[in-house]
């Protein structure tokens, strides 16, 4: 959908549907946990902290998300092609591995 309202030069659905895109993605690469009514922020939030050496650019996307969704901002091909950079370079990471919340680390 973001490649065919991008050939349209519909940047502005092309950046959502392909932001949309990056959260399934990392959620089918169980980088996030899928989040049913989640926001762009939290996917960001949670991405982050898996993926460190991208999580300025994930929550620039985040915003950049909410501008275009919720505020006035349209978008330009140039933000079309920041998030497309940005997919390309989130599929070749490895995310850190999840910290045990307190609950889970157990004492001798």
């Amino acid at each position: 959908a973001a490649d065919a309202a991008a050939a349209r030069g519909d940047w502005s659905t092309a950046v959502l549907e392909r932001f949309r895109a990056l959260v399934r993605s990392l959620e089918e690469r169980v980088v996030i946990d899928e989040r049913p009514g989640g926001t762009a922020q939290e996917a960001a939030h949670d991405a982050g902290s898996r993926l460190p050496s991208v999580a300025d650019e994930l929550h620039g996307a985040a915003g950049l998300f909410d501008d275009v969704c919720y505020g006035t901002l349209p978008a330009r091909a140039e933000d079309d092609q920041r998030l497309r950079d940005l997919d390309v370079r989130v599929r070749a990471l490895r995310p850190e591995p999840v910290a045990p919340s307190p609950s889970e680390v157990s004492f001798p």
